[in-house]
């Protein structure tokens, strides 16, 4: 079960959350999510000035591309206030974000910024395209460079169709998914890839990708190009040549083709090798191509290596050599063993040692680099309107000078200061480090006169139980809230979610107390939580023999709008009293659906049972009734008949009163008979689905190696009919499930328990095997049914072909939202169906289970089968 339970989570558990959270959003629920109490005043980061005059705009980087797409956007304007919106529901404060779009679409991205008194907006529609991801396709190839002849693998990205390959050299194209190519002459090659999907053909072609290089070059390497000297390096020659000469970058030559050669003094050395191929020299020159240092390479440390500015860190020399000089990293230096460095501005600064010996200079860059963040200016509401508290994130017993912007200034760490004037006001601190250099923090604030209170709340209206969203908007950071909801209960969150359980109409009001008063808002019937109506009717008679005319009388009260009629034998009605005849026996499941205020709806079924006319003189017998096509039934009619025909049911008729009959293709059939005499007259006897000639493919359950999500497409013979059929197959020690709609949660089958075909299940298999089923000889007497609750059931129908999801489920048609199926072959789900979509083209097979979400709680009813 724990295997299968970890399957189950990355199958079914990630599809159907996804389809949940869909289910989610078309619903209409939106819950919002803010950000954590802050003062209201306009805060932003500046610490540099700002022209009369300037324009903001913004890029998009990449602009198009397939989910998850993450984008760079980047602002062209001053450090001022900004405020994104995506497009997607999705919103950031920060200046040059990175967002990721998970869905496909065309966003309208807008920006709103501010900078004291100037404000605006970019809006660019469609700036960022997401494609769907089931239309992207790609190619890469292995390899894609190396010497002549190169041979090549191309791989496929994605599922596309009508596959050409064009590889550029003059061969002939490949129609292959994933061709082997072999390029033979040495050049650039821009292969193309056209293809079709959905319905849309495109062409990929990648410039100069493939890379060929000649055949057989010579070259040479050495075994150790870095090292400690004294060193001896051996140098290994590719390819063929008549002869060798070597320049070592010492004065020393050889004219072997792969010499070992000794260097005693540490250094850069330039390696030249001269070949002679029928007579012609050629040249190999690698300028500095051996790097020999001295034992004891020199290195240093820096202590710290992040804080906040301004910063002072501690620089020493490991093995100093002749010469060194210290890079700090922002274009200032030092030539002393120990120095200490003082860093004022934030930034990421990259230190490094220079350093000489014995005429070789190299340099060592430090192992990270030195993290430097702006000193913070945090700001409190005080205890009075426009009164703040203020404090640094700069390092503690440093020296600190504020100036509030208004004329005033103040020392330490955490004064505090009220404006006493609307406007805007620059705050700026000075840390003083005690290595020498000073850090500045600048943030504006706006002091507006106080503002009004109130709120908002989404959605405002709802089938009870409705859920509300409420978000305050206050002038500043209350001391303490109450949200009366006028249904009794309250709360002191800032933004509550709350549900009104019961109909009507809801009053709400904010109360928010602050240091110098409290406010009040409150909106008269504001939230409206509809009622979900009720259905009730009644029918008479509730059942009877064939033809059986039923009136039906919607006794609903409290409601107004519209009514649907489901008389569960595809027909449907809307009037208030109606009056409906059932030809055919069988138990219909009848459904009342009401519409109340606010699109709310609610259901009720019944079930007339309409039994076959017990008095008829007249009846007729066929056997076998099911079986492999083709079938070959003998009939038998009785009763005091002088004139009849038999209509078998496949277009053939015929008078005799016991004839013999082969119907030679699968299919359901509903034979009739029209009997006629002196006395009674005529009458017409019709059995629907009397007769059932069977696919071969139908008389097995075929089960592929992994997970199988099957069931039967007709009734077992009794004694055949449980899972005690499948006790033959290797499950790997992997127990039968099926789903419990009611209690949402997997139940383990037994051997006795019954199969229906209107139910599925889940069965592994080791392997590919084919279990033979054994189909009833008569079948029901009446309709299949089955009760389906709210929510997820696993379900499947009975057939004896595959119809479309709609005729599938025909008697639900009003109730369900999706259906998904299981792939065994590819051990996973398939994209859901959604009804009235795909439903009409989509077709399903009823040897195979499937999800059904239904919206409420129905009686499915299948055929006689």
């Amino acid at each position: 079960m724990a295997e299968y339970s970890g399957q189950m989570q990355k199958c079914v558990g990630f599809r159907l959350l996804c389809v949940f959270v869909f289910c989610v959003c078309i619903s209409g629920v939106l819950i919002s999510i803010t950000h954590a109490d802050e003062p209201e005043e306009n805060i932003t980061n500046n610490t540099s000035n700002l022209s009369a005059e300037w324009v903001v705009d913004f890029t998009a980087s990449p602009f198009e591309g397939y989910p998850p797409l993450c984008v760079q956007f980047t602002v062209s304007g001053p450090n001022g206030e900004y405020v994104w919106d995506f497009g997607d529901g999705t919103t950031s404060y920060v200046m040059n974000p990175v967002h990721c779009y998970k869905q496909k679409g065309s966003y309208w991205v807008k920006l709103k910024y501010s900078y004291g008194t100037i404000a605006g907006e970019v809006s660019k529609p469609d700036c960022v395209k997401v494609g769907d991801p089931d239309m992207y396709v790609d190619y890469f190839a292995e390899p894609s460079s190396g010497p002549a002849p190169l041979t090549t693998q191309f791989s496929i990205i994605g599922n596309p169709t009508n596959i050409i390959w064009h590889f550029g050299d003059g061969s002939d194209d490949s129609t292959d998914l994933s061709p082997r190519h072999q390029f033979r002459e040495p050049g650039n090659y821009s292969p193309t890839l056209t293809y079709c999907i959905a319905g849309s053909c495109n062409k990929i072609s990648k410039f100069n990708y493939i890379e060929v290089a000649p055949g057989n070059k010579v070259d040479f390497l050495a075994e150790r190009q870095n090292g400690t000297a004294p060193i001896c390096t051996r140098f290994i020659v590719y390819g063929e040549a008549d002869s060798f000469q070597w320049d070592f970058g010492d004065g020393s030559v050889s004219y072997e083709k792969s010499p070992v050669h000794c260097y005693p003094e540490p250094g850069l050395y330039t390696v030249s090798m001269t070949y002679t191929i029928d007579g012609a020299p050629y040249t190999i020159t690698k300028n500095r191509y051996l790097k020999y240092v001295p034992a004891g390479t020199p290195d240093f440390t820096a202590t710290p290596v992040e804080g906040i500015a301004p910063l002072c860190v501690a620089y020493s020399v490991i093995n100093p050599t002749q010469s060194w000089e210290f890079n700090f990293g922002d274009n200032s230096t030092a030539t002393s063993a120990q120095a200490t460095h003082c860093y004022g501005t934030s930034g990421n600064y990259f230190p490094s040692l220079t350093y000489c010996s014995n005429n070789l200079c190299d340099t060592v860059e430090g192992k990270e680099p030195i993290l430097v963040h702006q000193p913070r200016i945090l700001i409190a509401q005080g205890s009075a309107l426009n009164e703040y508290k203020f404090s640094t994130d700069a390092p503690e017993g440093l020296k600190y000078s504020w100036d509030f912007g208004d004329g005033t200034r103040a020392e330490g760490p955490a004064p505090s200061h009220r404006f006493d004037m609307e406007g805007t006001y620059r705050v700026s601190l000075v840390v003083t480090g005690t290595c020498g250099c000073n850090a500045i923090a600048v943030k504006e604030l706006k002091m507006k006169p106080k503002g009004k209170l109130d709120f908002t709340a989404t959605p405002l209206a709802g089938c009870a139980p409705h859920c509300v969203q409420f978000n305050e908007k206050s002038p500043e950071i209350p001391l303490s809230r109450v949200w009366d909801f006028g249904d009794g209960e309250t709360s002191s969150e800032k933004n509550p979610f709350h549900c009104f359980r019961f109909p009507g109409p809801y009053t709400v009001s904010l109360t928010d107390t602050f240091p110098n008063g409290t406010q009040q808002e409150v909106k008269e019937n504001y939230i409206t939580a509809h009622a979900v109506p009720k259905p009730s009717f009644t029918m008479f008679p509730p059942h009877g023999d064939a033809p059986l005319t039923v009136k039906f009388t919607d006794t609903t009260v409290d409601y107004a709008e519209k009514r649907y009629w489901s008389f569960g034998d595809g027909t449907s009605d809307s009037g208030k009293i109606v009056e409906h005849r059932f030809d055919e026996p069988g138990n219909y499941n009848v459904t009342l659906t009401i519409w109340g205020a606010g699109d709310c709806f609610g259901s009720k079924s019944q079930t007339v049972h309409v039994l076959k006319k017990v008095d008829s003189p007249y009846d007729f017998s066929g056997l076998p009734r099911r079986g492999l096509a083709p079938l070959c039934t003998s009939y038998k009619v009785t009763g005091q008949i002088q004139q009849s025909e038999l209509d078998f049911g496949d277009g053939q008729k015929t008078n005799e009163r016991n004839p013999f009959h082969c119907y030679e293709t699968a299919g359901i059939y509903s034979p009739a008979l029209q009997a006629c005499d002196s006395v009674s007259g005529c009458e017409d006897i019709r059995k629907p689905a009397y007769i059932v000639a069977v696919s071969p493919y139908y008389l097995n359950i075929t089960l592929l190696h992994g997970w199988n999500l099957v069931s039967v497409p007709v009734t077992l013979e009794p004694g055949f009919d449980t899972m005690d059929i499948l006790s033959g197959v290797d499950t790997a020690g992997h127990s039968i499930f099926t789903w419990n709609s009611t209690s949402a949660a997997w139940m383990r089958s037994a051997r006795s328990d019954p199969i229906s075909p209107l139910s599925a299940f889940f069965i592994y298999s080791s392997d590919m095997v084919q279990v033979p089923i054994r189909i009833s000889g008569e079948g029901p007497e009446y309709n299949l049914t089955r009760d389906l609750d709210e929510g997820w059931n696993l379900v499947s129908f009975a057939d004896i072909m595959m119809v479309s999801a709609d005729e599938a489920f025909r008697s639900i048609e009003e109730f369900w939202s999706y259906v998904i199926g299981y792939d065994a072959e590819k051990q996973r789900f398939s994209a859901p169906i959604t009804n009235g979509v795909e439903s009409r083209d989509v077709s399903l097979d009823p040897r195979q289970g499937y999800w059904i979400f239904m919206n409420s709680s129905a009686q499915m009813v299948g055929k006689q089968l």
